[in-house]
C-alpha cells in the first residue's frame, strides 16, 4: 500500500551443484539426499521463519529429506538456503526494490543459487509459498494439501518478479478464514486469522458501518441535532447522521483518535454510514450535496475527507475507510478522495450472472459507468464485491462467468483493493464455498489466470473419481445462467429461472453418479455430499416437508457444522421458521 513503509528483506536459496549431469536448474535432492541447510537470517521476520520451515516441512514430505535450519551465525555451508537478508546476500547481486511493497517479490537463480527476494512483512513468505508451488505443492482446501512425492527435486532456472494485482484481497467465507491456508492463498484481508507469522493482515477497526459507534444513539435524548432530518423531524433509531453538523464533525475525529491509540495495529478506520436509508435532509445537507453535483455522495464525501485530513499528520500511514454504496454509490463531482482515504464501491443491486460490462439490466449498466467515474477522480479505489445468496446460503450460486471477468475490469479501473464477501457465518457452507475461495486467490494475486482451467485442476484433486459429474453439475448451473436475457441477484428464492425442476432432476442423476464414483476416497466424499446439501436445500424449500428427507438435511448441516443458512439466522431459527411453513393436514 502506498501508505505503508515497509521493511524488505530477502531469500537467498543457494545450492551447491553436486550432481554431473543434471538437467538444466538447481538440484535440491536427489535419491532421497540433500547436502543443503536452510539459513535464516539472524534478523529474520517471524513470517519468514515460517517461510523457512514451510520449505523445509514440504520437501521433507515431498523428498522424505529433511534440512537443517541454521542462521546466518554461522559459516555459509557450501550448499544452503538461505531465508532473509544477511551477510551473504548483496554478494549475489540481487536486491529488493519499493515497487514491491508488503507483498510482491522475486525469484531468480543465480549460477547454482535461488534467490527470493521479498519483504519482511509477508513478501518473502509468499516467495517461499511460489517456490513450493512451482515444485508442484498445491493447498486446495484447509483440508486438501498435494504434496507429489519425489526422490530428486531440481528447480527450474528462473528470472521471475512477482507484485499482485490488488493491495487488498479478502475472501469474506468462513472455509478461508483458516489462518495456515489463508497465508498459502496470499489472502492479507480484516477477516482471515492471520497473525505476525503469517505476515499479519490489512485490519479494519471498525470493519464497516460505523455511525451509531461514532455518534452514539444515547445523544439523541440531549442532542437530536445530530440525527437525521426526515420529513422535516429529527429522527433517532438506526439512521445516517446530520454530517452538516459542525459537532458531528468534532465528535467523529475525536472519536477516530480514540480507536488509534485503542487499537494501534489498525491500518484502516472506517467512517462508514449505516446499513439503511434514512439520510438527512436538512437544508445544509443538501446545500453540500449540490455543491458537488446534487448526490449524497458529495456530502458523505466531503465530511470523510474533513476527518482524514484531521488524522493525517498525526498518524501518517493510517487510512479513513468509506463506503459508495446505495445512495452513495453514484461519484460525486468537484471533489476528490484525500489520498489516505479508501472509498469501497459496493454494486449491491446488479446481476450476477453476467459480466458487468455485457449485463443488460439496468443495475449493472449504472454499476459500470459509476466505477469509471470513481476511477476518474481517485486512484485507490476498493470494491466490496457480493459472491452468495444471502438468504440462502446453501442454495447453488453460479457466478464463476461474473467475478473473473469483473476483476479484470477492476484491475484495468485501477481498483487497489477487493473484499468479496460470501457466506461468513459459523461453519461456513455457502455454496463451493472452498473452490470460489481458491480460485479467488490465484485471480487476486494474477487476474489473468484461466479461472476455468483453476476449476478443473480443484475438481481434479478435491472430487477426485467424481469430477467428471461435478464438472457437469457445474456446466449445467453456469449455461442456464448464461442467458442474457434472464438475470439473478443475491437475495433471490430457491425458484431462481437457473434451478428449473428439470435441472434438479438432472442435478439428482448427476449426485448419484458422483456419490457412486466417491466411493473409497474419503476427501471426495465428503465434498460431493457437502456440494449436494445446495440442491437439496432447494429442492426442500421450493416443497416443505416435515418428513424424513428434511430431517436427514438437518442431519448433515449440523454434522458439517454448518450454524447459518441465511444471512443472521441461526440454523435452529432457520428450522423453526421452515418447519412453520409446512402445510398442515386437514382437518
Amino acid at each position: 500500500m502506498s501508505k505503508l513503509i515497509l521493511i524488505t528483506s530477502v531469500i537467498v536459496l543457494s545450492v551447491h551443484c553436486a550432481f554431473a549431469g543434471e538437467a538444466p536448474g538447481v538440484p535440491l535432492v536427489r535419491d532421497g539426499a540433500s547436502a543443503c541447510s536452510v539459513v535464516l537470517s539472524r534478523e529474520a521476520s517471524a513470517s519468514e521463519e515460517r517461510g523457512a520451515e514451510e520449505i523445509r516441512a514440504h520437501l521433507k514430505l515431498m523428498s522424505g529429506v529433511s534440512l537443517p535450519i541454521v542462521t546466518d551465525a554461522e559459516p555459509l555451508p557450501k550448499s544452503a538456503i538461505l531465508v532473509g537478508r544477511s551477510r551473504y546476500t548483496d554478494e549475489l547481486g540481487v536486491k529488493a526494490d519499493d515497487g514491491l511493497g508488503p507483498d510482491g517479490f522475486i525469484i531468480k537463480t543465480v549460477g547454482n543459487h535461488i534467490v527470493i527476494v521479498g519483504s519482511r512483512v509477508r513478501g518473502t513468505m509468499y516467495g517461499c509459498t511460489s517456490l513450493l508451488e512451482k515444485l508442484g505443492v498445491r493447498w486446495y482446501t484447509p483440508k486438501v494439501t498435494v504434496t507429489p512425492k519425489q526422490q530428486a527435486i531440481t528447480f527450474p532456472i528462473l528470472d521471475e518478479r512477482q507484485v499482485p494485482a490488488f493491495e487488498y484481497r479478502e475472501a469474506f467465507f468462513t472455509e478461508a478464514f483458516n489462518r495456515d491456508w489463508a497465508a498459502r492463498m496470499r489472502f492479507n484481508g480484516n477477516s482471515e486469522n492471520l497473525d505476525e507469522s503469517t505476515g499479519g493482515k490489512i485490519k479494519y477497526h471498525p470493519f464497516v458501518h460505523s455511525f451509531d459507534t461514532l455518534i452514539p444513539p444515547p445523544l439523541y435524548k440531549t442532542h437530536p441535532e445530530y440525527f437525521p432530518l426526515i420529513k422535516g423531524q429529527r429522527r433517532d433509531g438506526y439512521r445516517q447522521r446530520c454530517l452538516s453538523n459542525p459537532e458531528v464533525l468534532k465528535l467523529t475525529i475525536e472519536k477516530v483518535r480514540q480507536w488509534m491509540k485503542e487499537r494501534p495495529d489498525a491500518t484502516i478506520y472506517s467512517v462508514s454510514q449505516n446499513d439503511c436509508y434514512e439520510f438527512c435532509e436538512c437544508d445544509n445537507c443538501k446545500a453540500i450535496e449540490a455543491k458537488y453535483g446534487g448526490v449524497h455522495s458529495g456530502l458523505y464525501l466531503w465530511f470523510v475527507n474533513q476527518v482524514a485530513e484531521a488524522i493525517e499528520k498525526e498518524n501518517p500511514g493510517k487510512l479513513i475507510d468509506t463506503l459508495a454504496y446505495q445512495f452513495t454509490e453514484e461519484p460525486p463531482k468537484g471533489i476528490v478522495p484525500r489520498k489516505n482515504v479508501r472509498v469501497r464501491l459496493c454494486p449491491i443491486s446488479v446481476c450476477e450472472g453476467h459480466a458487468y460490462e455485457k449485463c443488460s439490466h439496468k443495475a449493472s449498466v449504472a454499476f459500470v459507468k459509476n466505477l469509471a467515474e470513481w476511477a476518474k477522480i481517485t486512484d485507490t479505489l476498493y470494491i466490496w464485491h457480493y459472491n452468495t445468496n444471502f438468504a440462502n446460503y446453501l442454495m447453488p450460486f453460479p457466478d464463476f462467468d461474473e467475478f473473473p471477468a469483473d476483476l479484470r475490469l477492476y484491475q484495468r479501473s485501477g481498483v487497489k483493493g477487493i473484499f468479496f464477501q460470501g457466506a461468513y457465518g459459523p461453519g461456513g457452507g455457502g455454496s463451493d464455498a472452498e473452490l470460489r475461495s481458491y480460485v479467488m486467490a490465484k485471480l487476486l494475486w494474477e487476474p489473468a489466470r484461466d479461472s476455468d482451467a483453476l476449476v478443473n485442476e480443484w475438481m481434479e484433486n478435491v472430487y477426485g473419481p467424481a469430477k467428471g459429474p461435478m464438472r457437469k453439475w457445474f456446466d449445467l448451473l453456469h449455461e442456464k445462467a448464461r442467458d442474457p436475457n434472464r438475470h439473478f441477484f443475491i437475495f433471490d428464492p430457491p425458484a431462481v429461472h437457473y434451478m428449473s425442476a428439470e435441472v434438479l432432476v438432472e442435478g439428482d442423476k448427476l449426485f448419484d453418479e458422483a456419490e457412486k464414483l466417491a466411493e473409497g476416497n474419503a476427501t471426495a466424499k465428503e465434498y460431493v455430499a457437502k456440494a449436494r446439501l445446495g440442491l437439496r436445500y432447494v429442492k426442500l424449500a421450493r416443497k416443505p416437508t416435515d418428513g424424513p428427507e428434511f430431517a436427514s438435511f438437518m442431519a448433515d448441516v449440523r454434522k458439517f457444522g454448518i450454524g447459518q443458512l441465511r444471512e443472521g439466522q441461526s440454523v435452529d431459527a432457520w428450522e423453526k421458521d421452515y418447519l412453520n411453513r409446512v402445510p398442515k393436514p386437514k382437518p
